[in-house]
């Protein structure tokens, strides 16, 4: 079965989906995994003021389950930005810079039937390479319990308006505080280049955790360990009545 990405094969990094960013549940496209199988949400696109009610939406449907985000941004807004990244903390969830493989429907492919019978909307794998997150993207990043940049992936903090004035700066150092990151990342939000930053000043501010990679928390077999964690679905035949 064919692969797909959520964007055009000439797409790149460089050059992330400008569309608004959706949040599905992915399960992995890994039968030898079967029946229990990793699950993740998939967060995909601009950050923009009605997106933290789609990830209200998403996060409702997870009835507590404690899903890793797959994340893959150039930013967005800032108040939008904040309002997620507080929802994710509170919903105790992990954050990992990526991207998703579909495989069968997509996100953006409408009437799709080919994962009908199969108990999940979509299927594909977590991937590292081709990782974005830049400028209010970090925001949202920062929300996580832990917040996993992989080596492989681009991490870029300037804002998109970085002579911000100062009661936004006053609202970012507050959110900054709150996310228990050093009030180094928001000098680094208004002065750093466009380039890629190495992640080792930013696990020093609290803004990384660690280096971990999508595919570590997404992979199937992390399902065989005892207890499993929290992502880990076992399908039965109630997901076909659903």
């Amino acid at each position: 079965m064919a692969l797909y990405f959520p964007a055009s094969s000439a797409e790149t990094a460089e050059t992330p989906q400008p569309k608004q960013m959706q949040f599905v549940v992915v399960r992995a496209n890994d039968s030898a995994c079967e029946p229990t199988c990793p699950e993740w949400i998939s967060a995909e696109g601009a950050i923009g003021v009605k997106t933290p009610a789609l990830l209200k939406a998403a996060l409702r449907t997870l009835r507590g389950r404690k899903l890793p985000i797959v994340l893959f941004s150039a930013g967005g807004d800032v108040g939008a930005a904040m309002e997620m990244g507080r929802r994710i903390r509170r919903a105790g969830l992990p954050v990992v810079v990526g991207r998703t493989w579909f495989v069968g429907c997509r996100p953006d492919e409408k009437d799709c039937k080919a994962n009908d019978g199969k108990g999940a909307d979509f299927f594909g794998r977590a991937l590292s390479s081709g990782g974005y997150c830049a400028s209010e993207c970090t925001l949202l990043l920062a929300g996580g319990v832990k917040r996993l940049v992989p080596d492989m992936a681009i991490l870029r903090v300037r804002l998109r308006d970085p002579k911000m004035g100062k009661a936004v700066e006053r609202r970012l150092a507050a959110y900054l505080k709150e996310m228990g990151v050093d009030r180094v990342v928001l000098d680094r939000m208004k002065s750093a280049r466009g380039d890629n930053l190495d992640t080792g000043p930013l696990q020093a501010a609290g803004l990384v955790t660690g280096t971990g990679t999508a595919e570590s928390v997404t992979e199937s077999s992390i399902c065989r360990t005892f207890p499993a964690p929290d992502n880990c679905r076992v399908f039965t035949v109630l997901d076909l009545e659903d």
